[in-house]
C-alpha cells in the first residue's frame, strides 16, 4: 500500500500543501488568525493613529477657537507618522498583504509562480536591507540633532526607518520557505 506522500503529483492541488512541503515555516496555518506579535503591532498602530488624531484636533481647536496654535504638533505628528507607517508596513509584510500584480503571473504554472515569488521576495529583502543600511547611516549622522520645538533627538523619530525596514526584511526572509504554500493557498482562495 502506498501513502499519499509517495503518490502525490509535484504540482498538486492546494489541499495537498502539507504533503508537498517539507517546511511550512513562516506560513500561517490558519489564515486570518492573529498572533501575539500581530496584536501588539495592531495596538501600537491604533494608539499612534489615535494620538495623531487627538493632537491634530487639539491643534485645530487651539488655532481656530483661541487663535493660539500649538507649534510643536507638526513636529510630533510627523515623527509619529514615521513610526505608524513602518509598524503598519511590518504588519502588512507579516500577513503577506503587500500589493501584487497577478494578471500575468497567475496564469503561469505553480512551479514557476513559486520561483518568481521566491525571487521577488529575495529582491524585496535586499531592497529593504539596503534601505535599512542607509537609514541607519542617516540616523547615526543626524540622529543626535535636536528637533526645533520639542528639543528631542531627531533619531528618536527617524529610527523607525532602519528598525522597520530591518524587521520587515527579516520577516520576508523567514517566510521564504513558505512561498509555495502561500501561492497554493492564494490560488485556492481565488477559486472559492
Amino acid at each position: 500500500m502506498t501513502t499519499a506522500r509517495e503518490t502525490h503529483h509535484p504540482i498538486a492541488e492546494p489541499t495537498d500543501v502539507e504533503m508537498q512541503l517539507d517546511s511550512t515555516f513562516g506560513v500561517d496555518p490558519n489564515p486570518g488568525t492573529h498572533t501575539l506579535i500581530d496584536r501588539v503591532l495592531e495596538v501600537l498602530c491604533a494608539a499612534l493613529l489615535a494620538a495623531i488624531t487627538l493632537i491634530l484636533f487639539a491643534n485645530a481647536v487651539m488655532r481656530f477657537a483661541f487663535n493660539s496654535p500649538l507649534g510643536w504638533t507638526e513636529e510630533l505628528v510627523t515623527g509619529m507618522m514615521l513610526w505608524l507607517t513602518m509598524l503598519g508596513f511590518t504588519l502588512g509584510v507579516r500577513r503577506r498583504e503587500s500589493i501584487e500584480i497577478r494578471a500575468f503571473v497567475g496564469r503561469l504554472p505553480v512551479r514557476i509562480q513559486t520561483w518568481l515569488k521566491f525571487g521577488t521576495d529575495l529582491l524585496t529583502a535586499a531592497v529593504l536591507l539596503h534601505l535599512a543600511w542607509f537609514a541607519y547611516l542617516y540616523v547615526t549622522k543626524f540622529g543626535g540633532d535636536p528637533s526645533p520645538y520639542l528639543r528631542l533627538p531627531k533619531g528618536f523619530f527617524i529610527a523607525a526607518l532602519p528598525i522597520g525596514a530591518t524587521v520587515a526584511a527579516l520577516i520576508v526572509l523567514f517566510q521564504l520557505p513558505g512561498c509555495r504554500a502561500a501561492i497554493l493557498r492564494q490560488l485556492d482562495e481565488e477559486k472559492s
